[in-house]
């Protein structure tokens, strides 16, 4: 979780530095866009870790026939 909340800090601090230098406003938005899928990638890891804790223990308590 840590991670994801570096990852939308920076992306916040480099749209807010666009606003403020426009003369390489293209420079930010690129950087900010960088951070936006770090942020998106660590949530579907995230997600992918959960999914993968719930089918092993789904797994294992599955009646056996």
């Amino acid at each position: 979780m840590k991670d994801l909340v570096q990852c939308r800090k920076l992306e916040a601090k480099f749209r807010q530095l666009a606003v403020s230098d426009p003369a390489r406003r293209f420079l930010w938005l690129a950087e900010a866009e960088k951070w936006e899928r770090e942020a998106e990638a660590e949530i579907a890891s995230q997600f992918e870790a959960r999914n993968a804790v719930r089918t092993t223990v789904a797994s294992s308590q599955s009646p056996r026939i």
